[in-house]
């Protein structure tokens, strides 16, 4: 029977998330991911998903080699490295979806019937998955066979050793942009209308039961809204993150944190500021603080966002999955915001400045806008990220500008034919 591993995330004393590959059968780590991981991905200062990433895609590797009964560390010593034709394969089981769901099921009719079973096709991952996987894979296969036996390549051997690096790499299936078209992800303002008539506290369109919970969930979207913050960077704030007598919100960084219980920790991708916030959003603060006190297990930790509803894990910090389920429940009743997700409102909040810019009267300064809205979002100042959030609105006056040159040109022919 092929040897089993799942993968298993923990938390050290000092905080530190981290993870490995556990072999089911004796117990123990995986050592050679575990080597990979630590030396190639970790001590590179990458994040626990960057991590996991790097074990999901090994495991996958590890499971069609025992099935295919390739021993690669006895192949590797002998400088015997994957033809191409095994390479397509490993293709083939980097897009298997790995889900319990999906496993193959054969449906077998009577023999008296005359009919054969069928075995429905294996479910595929979607490419920017099986992309990541042969990239993590393929990186991997080319740190253990130097591991292995690199001291002692010949020159030969170590092309060979890029070859079969190269075959793999090319055979990531190609990824689809998502930024095709901008306005596919619009949010309107008829969305953003139907959103807050959803979530105000005590509407009664508001799925969640409890005014705790209602006034919790205003919050976080209303900050979310208001001030373009990531999901990350939204759970990471601690209650004295807010000061209410300054008006403003402290973006702060916090990695493997200590007083964090989550496994699955929030962080903090940009870099640590202070942004000015309104009367109104203090206040909303400040009323979710007086439910936040009545929640049972609250106090440990300085973390604002917590669970409210009873069991095991009341009174901790919110997780990302408890947040992603807001988002998720809001969609369900009401089927015209279903493209809403929490990173939407960040672009949409990118795009209320471009048009606050464009509002301003006197001599454009781009300079002195792409450093403003790097501050807003904790960027640097030379950061190309405002390209990207920025693209819709772009678009949308580049079509403005296109129909009005259009109707320039038939007004020009119309003339000419009077």
């Amino acid at each position: 029977m092929p040897k089993q591993y799942k993968l298993e995330t923990y938390r050290w004393p000092d905080g530190e998330r981290y993870c490995h590959l556990l072999d089911t059968e004796t117990g123990l780590p995986h050592q050679q991911s575990l080597l990979y991981v630590t030396s190639q991905i970790r001590n590179r200062g990458l994040s626990l998903s960057a991590m996991q990433s790097a074990f999901n895609a090994i495991h996958v590797l590890l499971l069609h080699f025992a099935n295919e009964k390739i021993f690669i560390e006895q192949r590797f010593a002998q400088r015997d490295f994957l033809t191409p034709a095994e390479c397509d394969r490993v293709l083939r089981a980097a897009q298997k979806h790995m889900g319990p769901a999906t496993k193959a099921r054969t449906n077998v009719a009577p023999f008296e019937s005359g009919k054969r079973g069928y075995t429905p096709p294996v479910k595929k991952v979607a490419s920017a998955t099986a992309y990541t996987r042969l990239t993590e894979i393929a990186n991997y296969l080319q740190w253990l066979a130097q591991a292995v036996g690199g001291s002692t390549m010949t020159p030969a051997q170590y092309i060979e050793l890029e070859r079969m690096h190269a075959n793999i790499l090319k055979l990531r299936p190609p990824v689809r942009s998502l930024s095709r078209d901008p306005e596919l992800n619009a949010w309107s303002a008829q969305d953003d209308l139907l959103l807050q008539e959803i979530i105000k506290p005590g509407s009664s369109r508001n799925p969640f039961k409890s005014l705790s919970t209602q006034t919790r969930n205003y919050l976080a979207i209303q900050i979310l809204r208001i001030t373009g913050k990531r999901k990350g960077e939204l759970l990471n704030i601690q209650a004295r993150d807010i000061d209410a007598r300054r008006q403003q919100l402290n973006i702060v960084r916090r990695p493997d944190s200590k007083l964090d219980p989550r496994l699955d920790q929030p962080r903090v991708k940009t870099r640590e500021h202070t942004i000015a916030i309104t009367e109104e959003l203090i206040q909303l603060y400040q009323d979710y603080l007086g439910h936040r006190r009545k929640v049972p297990g609250a106090s440990k930790h300085p973390y604002l966002f917590v669970n409210h509803k009873s069991g095991p894990t009341q009174g901790q910090p919110m997780s990302k999955g408890a947040l992603e389920e807001v988002f998720r429940t809001v969609k369900k009743i009401e089927p015209r915001i279903a493209h809403l997700h929490p990173h939407l409102l960040r672009h949409h909040f990118n795009e209320k400045l471009s048009e606050q810019f464009d509002r301003r009267t006197g001599p454009r300064n781009e300079d002195e806008e792409a450093k403003i809205r790097a501050n807003l979002n904790g960027w640097s100042e030379h950061s190309e990220m405002a390209k990207v959030y920025n693209k819709r609105h772009i678009a949308r006056k580049a079509r403005d500008a296109g129909l009005k040159t259009q109707d320039a040109i038939a007004n020009i022919v119309n003339h000419s034919k009077a």
